[in-house]
């Protein structure tokens, strides 16, 4: 081939080459001026929405001096240096008030733990009337206290739950349990670990055999924690008084001591405390 036709050809081939960069040329230009007024549209969004944001912290922190001075300055670099400042030292401390509370909460369950083992200590060593004294005296305090059918009667047997009983000497008492213990008698209540003190008096009705003789026991989770012998009926009141401290099950048990028909008692005016 001659030369001025490998010319023409390398010619015609680059004329060709030209227009195909400037049509690409063009095409990305397109993209790429669509891209900046998009990217544009993005920044003025965000300014904006910079702006907003500045101005709603400054609302939150109306009382922090560095506040005022955000909602002032068209320096975003500043602005947004000078909230990173505050959120930093917001963080900071409350990193420091979660650690201090979190030791607060620590001692405080440490006390607690003390005041628990003491108290555990108190009433498994001195008897109640001891323990009643310390009350009484306002070194300890009776913050919850309630009645025995305020709680859940597990089970029973020979034990009903009576509105109320007029004792022999004419005295009314309100919510009783009545046991019948020809045969064996007893009741057992939910103490779920909640109350330290269990109170309540015994006493007799006009039909209770005039040959009765018994005795209360009272357990805690299986373990004898008091007794009463001796209960005839001509009895007035006989008060019993027991630490349930820690327990979870209360069991109330009638014995009939000779085998006498009616021996019927009663378990009236009750208390559960709690103490601290």
């Amino acid at each position: 081939m001659k030369t001025e036709e490998k010319n023409e050809k390398i010619k015609h081939t680059l004329e060709i080459l030209s227009a195909v960069i400037g049509i690409v040329g063009g095409i990305f230009g397109f993209f790429q001026a669509q891209q900046a007024a998009t990217l544009k549209n993005e920044v003025n969004a965000l300014q904006t929405a910079s702006q907003q944001t500045i101005i709603n912290i400054g609302s939150i922190l109306d009382n922090d001096a560095q506040a005022s001075e955000l909602t002032e300055t068209d320096d975003m670099v500043a602005a947004t240096n000078q909230l990173i400042s505050v959120y930093t030292s917001t963080k900071t401390q409350n990193v420091q008030l979660t650690n201090e509370a979190q030791t607060l909460q620590s001692e405080n369950e440490a006390l607690k733990a003390q005041v628990e083992n003491l108290k555990s200590v108190l009433l498994n060593t001195y008897s109640m009337d001891e323990v009643d004294k310390a009350v009484a005296q306002g070194y300890l305090n009776e913050v919850e206290t309630k009645r025995l059918d305020n709680l859940e009667m597990l089970d029973s047997e020979r034990c009903e739950q009576v509105s109320s009983v007029k004792d022999l000497y004419g005295t009314t008492h309100s919510v009783s349990y009545k046991f019948d213990p020809w045969q064996e008698a007893w009741a057992k209540f939910k103490l779920d670990g909640k109350y330290d003190t269990f109170e309540a008096n015994i006493v007799t009705s006009d039909d209770t055999n005039r040959d009765a003789n018994m005795s209360i026991e009272i357990y805690v989770d299986d373990v004898l924690v008091g007794r009463v012998d001796d209960i005839v009926r001509d009895e007035n009141i006989r008060p019993i008084s027991v630490s349930v401290n820690g327990g979870k099950v209360l069991m109330i048990k009638a014995v009939n001591t000779n085998a006498s028909s009616y021996s019927y008692c009663y378990v009236s005016d009750t208390n559960l405390a709690l103490l601290q």
